[in-house]
């Protein structure tokens, strides 16, 4: 059975020592939590406003003339975001108007002509998915349904893409895409919307549950605050790069306060980051790379850079124990970090240029197998907050990690037999400038290589893809190899030389079912090859610029965003 991506119970432990935007209120109140704000926007007629009951249940209210034409009159509950998602519990409203609506919104400014993307419902439970694509134009209809029982959706936006997600319940719950249009990139607000259709009567609305979820960081990272910070820290994605803004007294002592972006660190493997600025006011602001166990108070190992160009690499060798100052470096922004776990020991580089790492320390701290890894950012100032930038971020484990790359419209999986791994993924392609797979990866220092057969792949469209990959990110326009085969046997070696480049095809062969790949990098080169018995035919040959700690696993593409194709495979081993 394929299983998709879930939290760890280490990830549901982490959750009750972050401070993020959820939780349960105990009484009905204005909605308060991380960075959401409200407003009317246009000449709505009678106020709008939002508070949350107690069981987190969101009540928005608001009238105004509509969401249409060419401005707009409308109650927004909202928070900024870059690319990323929001998504909710299916909502419900008053019978106000039959064109009332309720739902979610991706809006480029708070003017009432501004462009947007609404997902909305009607009181009659029919679904529109609409658009302004330039300021003052006119709203457009893309998509929508006609009244039924529905889960909800939700907005993805991507590199100048907005898609619309609508799941229903039938059977079982199953989803649909509605459309995709363009959107530019850059700063916006998400949230949730309300119009009466009539400025002389307020619509109630509700969503269930929680108010909206606004994701502005892709999959598999998280984000949230971590211990007291005073200001609600926040992050956002676009293009690579993060910015992170994280209040908090210190990381240091027996507990810390900072922002936090994450993922899981499984067994040996490294987290790098570029740090390419920081705003803190304060000298001993931080913004870096850190490993964590426990929360606030766990073991920890941060390195970071000060706004005076001044690292330190610290360590908290046990629970509740204090932060000790191992060693530190002067340098100039921008600057790579690196942190690099093997077994309990833990090792600190600098860099220039992300190639050449200079050694800053070797520590040893007790951790368990699987631990958060990511991006750290404090201000040392619980009224303040510190904004850092980072790019080239990678969390890379010796342990296996599964993870969608990517728009790729359903959740893929990866299932085990005793004989075989079965790599469900979607997405439109491993190709162009931007890809969209599912990834079964782990970490790769240096030189390396994997062996893996492809026994079978469905054939949901003749370029859907399954085979093995290098690559040098799990950002979508990452640098990459891969050597994969199609549903016909016509099997392909292509790269992507360096981000944002397009991918290009290299050599190919026609095998049948099943084909036995072996991807080697030695230095600067990677080589791709088919073994046929006893005999390795080479298929290419590629020089490519991949950083020391790049990624290695097995990738699946269905060709179709939002259907997955399986594929399994045998005789994996590196």
């Amino acid at each position: 059975m394929i299983c998709g991506r879930s939290r760890s119970l280490l990830a549901i432990a982490l959750l009750t020592t972050l401070h993020l935007t959820r939780g349960i209120a105990s009484a009905q109140h204005p909605i308060d939590r991380g960075p959401w704000q409200q407003r009317d926007i246009g000449d709505v007629g009678l106020a709008g406003s939002a508070t949350e009951g107690p069981d987190g249940d969101l009540f928005i209210n608001g009238a105004g003339s509509d969401i249409w034409d060419t401005a707009d009159s409308f109650f927004f509950l909202y928070q900024p975001i870059e690319d990323g998602m929001i998504r909710s519990n299916s909502p419900s409203e008053d019978a106000t108007n039959p064109h009332a609506k309720i739902g979610l919104m991706i809006r480029a400014t708070l003017d009432p002509d501004s462009p947007h993307v609404i997902l909305d419902r009607q009181p009659d439970g029919s679904i529109e998915f609409m658009t302004r694509q330039v300021k003052g134009g006119s709203t457009t209809f893309v998509a929508g349904t006609g009244p039924a029982p529905h889960a909800w959706g939700y907005l993805t936006r991507s590199s100048g893409t907005v898609t619309a997600t609508l799941c229903a319940f039938n059977t079982t719950p199953s989803c649909q895409t509605l459309g995709s249009v363009p959107f530019p990139s850059g700063f916006a607000y998400a949230g949730a919307v309300v119009t009466s259709h009539d400025p002389t009567v307020v619509n109630h609305g509700y969503f269930p549950a929680s108010p909206p979820e606004v994701i502005t960081v892709p999959s598999p990272w998280m984000t949230g605050d971590v211990g007291a910070v005073g200001v609600t820290g926040s992050a956002l994605f676009q293009d690579g790069t993060f910015t992170v803004s994280g209040a908090g007294a210190d990381i240091w002592g027996t507990s810390d306060a900072y922002r936090v972006v994450w993922t899981t660190l499984s067994a040996d493997g490294s987290v790098v980051a570029r740090v390419v600025s920081e705003t803190g006011a304060n000298t001993f602001a931080k913004a870096g790379v850190v490993a964590n166990s426990n929360g606030p108070s766990g073991a920890t190992v941060i390195l970071d850079v000060r706004p005076n160009g001044m690292t330190e690499f610290m360590t908290r060798n046990a629970q509740g124990g204090s932060m000790s100052f191992i060693a530190g470096s002067a340098v100039s922004f921008p600057v790579w970090l690196k942190v690099q776990r093997t077994a309990n020991t833990f090792t600190a580089f600098t860099s220039t240029d992300g190639s050449a790492w200079q050694f800053l320390a070797s520590t040893d701290v007790s951790m368990p197998t699987h631990i958060i890894a990511g991006l750290a950012v404090t201000s040392h100032d619980t009224s303040a907050l510190n904004t850092a930038t980072f790019d080239h971020v990678a969390v890379s484990s010796a342990l296996p990690i599964d993870s969608d790359i990517g728009d790729v419209g359903a959740t893929g999986g990866v299932g085990f037999s005793d004989v075989n791994i079965r790599v469900a993924g979607a997405g439109a392609d491993i190709w162009g400038t931007q890809d969209a797979f599912n990834y079964y990866y782990s970490s790769q220092i240096n030189d390396g290589s994997m062996y893996a057969r492809v026994t079978s792949l469905d054939n949901t469209d003749p370029y859907a893809k399954a085979g093995i990959m290098i690559r040098a990110s799990t950002d979508p326009s990452a640098a990459h190899v891969i050597l994969d085969v199609k549903p016909d046997g016509g099997i392909e070696f292509m790269a992507r030389n360096a981000a944002g480049n397009t991918t290009t095809f290299i050599a190919g062969a026609t095998r049948s079912f099943p084909v036995l790949f072996y991807l080697v990098r030695t230095g600067g080169t990677v080589n791709g090859y088919v073994i046929d018995g006893s005999q390795d035919t080479l298929i290419g040959s590629v020089s490519i610029d991949l950083p020391s700690d790049a990624l290695i696993g097995l990738a699946v593409t269905s060709h179709v965003r939002g259907t997955l194709a399986t594929a399994t495979f045998d005789q994996v081993s590196r």
